[in-house]
């Protein structure tokens, strides 16, 4: 036997065992280290998103309750009855805040149904949610479209994640993370119910709807405190996809959706087999049609009250709260601001049935608003406008007003044709309908003197078709021509400068001192002579009105007391001139400023800031703006009686006599204006009632004049007649006399005492304090001849001879009567005691001699301090 084989195969054995069990020893070493390299890994991957996960949540925005809450809301303009005048909607505010209390149990169970079954279980996340949504999400290929968000977890991504709109899934998953923390802290503070509650107001809910009561209003017609389970269920179904899935947009979708809400409604319990029999028959989807027809055709235009309204109010939530422009804005169309108006119905629908009304104007014209974008023969764009049009056709053709929108279409066909454009290069054009205004064009401002509140407005006559338009009543500034008088003249030289309605000035030519201004009567060549106040106000006379305001009020006063009525548009380095006198002035006045001017004189010389709105609440209810209007005297009671005395006369035998209103029981004063060439043609009349101021014109200024068939009472015969509707039924009224007016007999020419001698004796009326203490000497005493009115000579019949008084030397006449004899007479003719004696024979005729120095009838009477005139 070989021992050394036997021992070098045992020693192989021993070999090849110990090197097997080095292998599993070095097999188990590695496996032990893979174990603990793979722990030390989990371990630090489970750190790190630990770590990561805390980060996320750590940097999750910070929220309280009214986070949470809907922020955006329509506002609501109401009728002093507080009914509702119109909706105010921003961009997503188009929500009305509704309690959970007050709709019915259907209406959230019908969103827990289908977003959130176990909404009443869990504590803000819903983990068998989760759960169901990874594996379906890991088994469609890692896409994780499954819902899982509760409806807490959907109210946080609405108001704090702005709808969680992220396309990075990295940055999704982060939102999602702090979705659940949030959604657990916030079940912390608010109750379920108080959570359902925001969610139900907050929703976007498809066609501008937010919230269940906008969408119920906007599907149904009706408060969700009505609706039905059907009703909810489709209400719920949109949740999804407000775009696609809405009962307009997408109703099968939503008829998919709703089946299965009312099937898991059943399921749960919240519904009984008869509801679900009930809710599935019904043929909710044709009531949904109906109402959207009605709706689409109910395209909201804001009336012209409205439309001033919302500037006044932009104006003093800035002016009053210190918001900027663009908070102002977001605060009307999406605060749920409660504004309530000054505006009386009643009193708008009359205003509006005339002015809706074209055969209340005269004639009815078209003004071109026209533009078009074009491509050249080069592929260029050009824009032109209608000013285009009046340049191909010549401004002497083509004035952009006609008779019809054939005619103006006929022009621009016309206008393409020749120029070689064809509708295959239109890129875009102002549509007709849009272009076309029509003229002449009216404004209308009814308001209540004693409060200041706007009651009736109307920015144009015809249909209003856009909201926020251009408002001829609150916006166009248009010269006042004679309506100014009293506001600019008279009033502050009654007021301040010592007139009376007894005081007279000179009708004659005139040259102002600086002679730079010629005014001239709306007769040139007819003049007056002496003329009292009263006069020049009744009858409207242009030259003495520019004297009193140049020789005693003065320009500078007459600003001041402008700019004290609240009229705005004044320049003192531009219309501190003479033509201030007949409202010739820089920038014009609105109507609605105008007739406040004349309100404060209808309210016993108070001002009193027009408004069109009484307060503002925000959407709970607190008082944001309480609109008391600003008040202030601004001039003396009894003058404002006297300027209403003399336009009383203005209306019963002046130049406003159209403008009477047929009750004559009711006071009535105003005054009208007319400026050059009938540009703007006015009427600002009141009543112990209201004052109303109404404006006629072109808006592009063309004058009145012979064009068509305009006359010159139709704006004041129009006030009348809305004026007669208004006040039908009201009970007879007068002006209240101030205690400190008295009545005293004056000479009509002079305006002092009458004396007897020559003075034609009229009863006026003075402020106490303000009656003439002397009486007249200012008449001639003549005799003449009664047959031909020329002077009297030896020769005239006796019966023939009578004595008159004549207010000035020019005014005698210069001839002698003829009747008798052909002689020279033998007497002289009355001699000017201020004249020198020019040694003329007895038979010159009186003012004809030029050497004389005398009054040759050429001179200014006015200017001259000896005439007695």
């Amino acid at each position: 036997m070989d021992y050394s084989k036997h021992n070098t195969e045992k020693q192989r054995k021993k070999i090849r065992s110990n090197a097997a069990k080095s292998k599993k020893k070095i097999g188990f070493n590695i496996f032990r280290f893979s174990i603990i390299a793979i722990v030390i890994v989990a371990v630090i991957g489970i750190a790190a998103a630990i770590g990561g996960f805390k980060g996320v949540i750590d940097s999750a925005p910070d929220i309280n309750v009214s986070d949470v809450m809907p922020s955006k809301f329509k506002s609501v303009m109401y009728y002093p009855d507080g009914t509702q005048a119109v909706e105010l909607v921003g961009a997503q505010a188009n929500r009305t805040l509704v309690s959970i209390d007050d709709v019915p149990d259907a209406l959230p169970n019908a969103f827990i149904a289908i977003e959130d079954e176990r909404f009443y279980e869990h504590n803000g996340i819903d983990p068998k949610g989760i759960v169901r949504a990874l594996f379906v999400g890991i088994a469609d290929g890692g896409s994780f479209s499954q819902g899982a968000s509760t409806i807490t977890q959907q109210l946080i991504k609405l108001t704090v994640f702005d709808g969680g709109a992220e396309t990075d899934t990295i940055q999704r998953f982060k939102r999602k993370f702090q979705e659940w923390y949030l959604a657990l802290e916030l079940e912390k503070e608010l109750s379920k119910d108080e959570i359902m509650e925001a969610y139900l107001n907050t929703i976007n809910l498809g066609r501008g709807a937010y919230g269940v009561e906008a969408a119920a209003e906007r599907y149904f017609d009706k408060s969700s405190s009505e609706l039905t389970v059907s009703e909810c269920a489709v209400l719920a179904a949109i949740a999804q996809s407000p775009t696609y899935n809405n009962p307009i947009n997408g109703q099968e979708v939503n008829a998919e959706r709703r089946e299965k809400i009312l099937n898991n409604m059943l399921t749960l319990g919240f519904i009984t087999q008869n509801e679900f029999d009930e809710a599935m028959a019904d043929d909710v989807y044709s009531r949904i049609q109906e109402v959207n027809e009605v709706a689409q055709n109910q395209n909201t235009v804001y009336t012209w009250f409205e439309d001033a309204a919302i500037d006044q109010v932009l104006d003093d939530l800035q002016e009053k709260l210190g918001y900027t422009r663009e908070e102002a804005n977001s605060a009307l169309y999406s605060g749920g601001l409660q504004i309530y108006l000054t505006q009386n119905r009643h009193i708008q629908d009359i205003v509006d049935s005339y002015y809706l009304d074209d055969s209340n104007f005269t004639s009815t014209e078209y003004r071109l608003n026209w533009a078009l974008t074009y491509l050249d023969e080069d592929g260029n764009e050009v824009n032109i406008d209608e000013n285009s049009l009046q340049s191909y056709y010549g401004s002497d053709n083509c004035d952009l007003l006609y008779d019809n929108a054939e005619q103006a279409q006929q022009a621009i066909d016309d206008f393409k044709e020749g120029m070689g454009i064809t509708e295959d290069d239109v890129i875009a054009e102002t549509p007709l309908s849009d272009a076309l205004t029509v003229q002449a064009q009216s404004s209308f401002v009814l308001m209540d003197q004693s409060t200041g509140y706007v009651l009736a407005l109307a920015g144009g006559r015809g249909e209003k078709t856009t909201s926020r338009s251009f408002n001829r009543a609150t916006q166009a500034t248009r010269q006042p021509g004679s309506v100014f008088k009293p506001l600019a003249v008279f009033l502050p030289g009654i007021d301040s400068c010592g007139l009376t309605l007894a005081s007279t000035k000179m009708d004659e030519p005139y040259t102002t001192p600086d002679g730079k201004y010629e005014p001239f009567n709306t007769n040139a060549s007819s003049y007056k002579g002496l003329t009292t106040v009263r006069d020049a106000i009744t009858y409207s006379m242009n030259v003495v009105s520019v004297r009193w305001l140049v020789e005693d009020v003065t320009p500078q006063l007459g600003l001041q007391y402008l700019e004290n009525l609240g009229i705005t548009t004044m320049s003192e380095t531009d219309d501190c001139y003479a033509p201030l006198a007949l409202g010739g002035i820089s920038n014009g006045v609105t109507n609605l400023e105008l007739t406040a001017a004349y309100a404060a004189i209808a309210n016993g010389g108070v001002y009193t800031e027009p408004i069109l709105y009484t307060r503002i609440l925000d959407k709970d209810g607190n008082v944001l703006i309480d609109n008391v209007p600003e008040k202030r005297t601004v001039m003396k009671e009894t003058t404002a009686w006297l300027l209403t005395s003399a336009m009383e006369d203005v209306v019963t035998k002046g130049t406003g006599t159209a403008a009477h209103i047929s009750d004559w029981g009711i006071a009535q004063a105003g005054k009208t204006g007319t400026t050059n060439e009938w540009k703007d043609l006015w009427f600002v009349g009141y009543t112990p009632y209201y004052t109303a101021g109404i404006w006629l014109g072109y808006d592009d200024s063309i004058s009145m004049r012979g064009r068509i068939s305009y006359s010159y009472t139709e704006h004041k015969t129009l006030w009348k007649n809305i004026m007669d509707d208004i006040l039908e039924g009201y009970e007879d009224r007068d002006f209240v006399m101030p205690s400190d007016i008295v009545r005293k007999t004056v000479c009509s020419k002079s305006g002092l005492l009458a004396s007897g001698s020559g003075c034609t004796p009229i009863t006026e009326y003075f402020a106490a304090g303000s009656v003439p203490d002397e009486y007249c000497s200012s008449h001639i005493e003549v005799e003449i001849c009664s047959e031909c009115g020329l002077l009297k000579t030896d020769q005239t019949p006796p019966e023939y001879v009578t004595t008159k008084y004549f207010d000035s030397w020019s005014d005698i006449p210069d001839e002698y009567c003829q009747h008798v004899v052909e002689t020279e007479p033998e007497t002289d003719p009355p001699v000017n005691p201020d004249t020198p004696d020019p040694g003329t024979d007895p038979g010159d005729t009186p003012g004809n001699n030029d050497d004389s120095g005398g009054n040759n009838g050429n001179d200014n009477p006015g200017e001259d301090d000896n005439n007695p005139g």
